[in-house]
């Protein structure tokens, strides 16, 4: 699928994503802005405040009623976390105009409607209404709060917390409950118009399109939006990361920066992070996808035969390599026991990578799993859309075939070259 860019204004880009594989045409607007402690609970609490109403339709229930007019479409409003960055994103799915009955102009229809949520919220007194704040306040605590019932994902969380405590990537995406009580409806407002003005702002649309009408509706839609945008947002922000830890053994380092926390759960929470020393993340990115493949992202990697299948020492573990920091997170769920001697045999697959012990079979499967991995994107919009805009970010190669094609001219000497600068940061234990 191609994805052609057009800029619309200073700040804003349109990406077109032309095909006729899929029956929806799939809108994604990103607000994309740098995490800060200060704003990250009020960016997540306007993507919730945006989608409750509008000008045109000033409840949940009059835009219920209107997406069913519209063949049943769909419409959401969230935030994520990629790198450094915090993403609010506003997404509209509906069906392409030529599986209507009558041809309808469902794709215009879907760009109203996704403008009138990002840029036409409803107001009271010139700001956000009362009402809706408070109630997506208490939306937004449960959100947060709840992070805690999945003990895995919160495992992972606090991880991260602890790895880059005091730095940015430390920061929750979806921000914290202290915040909430201070934030009045007017602070809100003010942060959103500060939002349009100064975030870097990428639409992707995918389907089956008339490019020129959707670049005109799109040029009409941010018009008469107020920017003052600094142009100072870097593609390749993440391209360097030099975080020398120099302690070379890994039980010491693994004693050293330990951290325990006790809740009552039935099964411990492992994860290991390590950090890829002098790292060029967009030149890095083939060699840590094999890596992190061969160690533990398929069910036939290092970690799962040897740590889980061999040893029985894990319910279930595997490891990611989250490509804007050039970390490997390793995770197990372990019986509460088994905290010392998973770790060590942890370890010890760290150490062997390191050393090379890497055969051609683990190497080969581990590019089979990618490129299956990697072509599945295919079969999704949502998936195509996600994995365009972060490796945009990440200023590395959209284009799945070329993806593909480096990932299996990787050699063995490139894995246990990165292996070697993968060095353990943090071990965090989720215990009872």
């Amino acid at each position: 699928m191609e994805d052609k860019i057009i800029k619309l204004y200073d700040g804003i880009e349109l990406h077109l994503m032309n095909t006729n594989k899929f029956k929806t045409n799939y809108i994604v607007i990103n607000l994309i802005t740098d995490l800060s402690r200060e704003d990250v609970t009020k960016n997540s609490l306007i993507a919730l405040v945006n989608r409750r109403g509008t000008v045109k339709y000033p409840t949940m229930g009059d835009i219920s009623i209107k997406l069913e007019e519209m063949y049943g479409s769909s419409l959401d409003a969230n935030t994520d976390k990629i790198g450094d960055n915090q993403i609010i994103q506003f997404s509209m799915d509906s069906i392409s105009d030529e599986y209507t009955l009558e041809n309808n102009n469902l794709l215009e229809a879907s760009i109203d409607m996704i403008k009138e949520i990002m840029l036409c919220p409803i107001l009271e007194n010139g700001v956000y209404k009362k009402e809706y704040v408070d109630q997506e306040k208490e939306t937004l605590r449960e959100i947060i709060e709840s992070k805690i019932n999945d003990k895995s994902a919160y495992a992972l969380d606090r991880a991260t917390e602890e790895m880059y405590k005091g730095e940015v990537y430390g920061i929750y995406k979806y921000g914290y409950v202290e915040d909430l009580d201070t934030i009045t409806p007017e602070e809100l407002y003010k942060q959103y118009q500060t939002l349009l003005a100064t975030s870097t702002i990428y639409v992707y649309v995918s389907g089956n399109l008339n490019e020129e009408k959707v670049i005109r509706l799109f040029k009409e839609m941010f018009s008469n939006v107020k920017r003052d945008y600094k142009n100072d947002f870097e593609l390749n922000k993440y391209n360097k990361i030099v975080n020398i830890v120099k302690d070379e053994n890994l039980e010491e380092v693994a004693s050293k920066r330990e951290v325990l926390e006790s809740q009552d759960v039935t099964q411990g929470k492992l994860v290991l992070g390590c950090v890829l020393q002098n790292a060029s993340l967009k030149d890095d990115f083939y060699k840590m996808q094999v890596y992190s493949a061969i160690l533990g992202g398929t069910a036939s990697s290092k970690l799962f035969n040897n740590v889980r299948e061999k040893k029985s020492l894990a319910y279930t573990i595997g490891s990611q390599y989250i490509k804007h920091k050039g970390i490997v997170l390793i995770r197990a769920g372990i019986e509460l026991n088994n905290y010392r001697i998973a770790r060590k045999y942890i370890l010890r697959e760290l150490n062997d990578m390191k050393n090379g012990e890497i055969t051609d079979i683990e190497l080969h499967d581990a590019k089979v799993n990618l490129e299956t991995r990697f072509k599945s994107f295919n079969d999704s919009q949502g998936a195509l859309i996600g994995w365009a805009i972060g490796q945009e970010l990440l200023g590395g190669d959209v284009d799945l075939g070329t993806v593909i094609s480096k990932i299996n001219e990787v050699t063995k000497e490139d894995v246990i070259e990165v292996a070697s600068r993968l060095k353990l940061d943090m071990v965090y234990y989720l215990k009872d």
